[in-house]
């Protein structure tokens, strides 16, 4: 099996709590319609950026916009909105996940 690294690969970076991360993602699933699949059944939640890149050419756009209008098309007519949208996107609405809660240290500086 050979690795092309001319192409483009998609990466989600999320939110959680007052930390952000990158879900782990096979190199086969960073697919753009995998990551709107993932995000219209929930899979992925508190969205802050969705990055296109090419490793062999160099370049990064971020596409966020896009791919939650390509999620969410009934949430996309207010292109203004969509970053405090971005905090409804989950089932579970009233029920958020925080770092103390998940078992993530929390530090804080004095």
């Amino acid at each position: 099996m050979t690795l092309n690294l001319d192409m483009s690969f998609y990466s989600v970076i999320c939110e959680l709590g007052n930390c952000f991360y990158t879900p782990e993602t096979d190199l086969s699933d960073m697919s753009l319609t995998r990551i709107v699949e993932d995000l219209q059944t929930g899979q992925l939640e508190k969205v802050r950026a969705v990055l296109e890149f090419n490793p062999a050419e160099g370049w990064c756009n971020d596409i966020t916009g896009d791919v939650l209008s390509a999620a969410f098309p009934a949430d996309g007519e207010d292109a203004e909105g969509l970053e405090d949208a971005a905090e409804d996107w989950s089932d579970y609405r009233t029920e958020r996940l925080t770092a103390r809660t998940a078992g993530v240290p929390v530090r804080v500086a004095a």
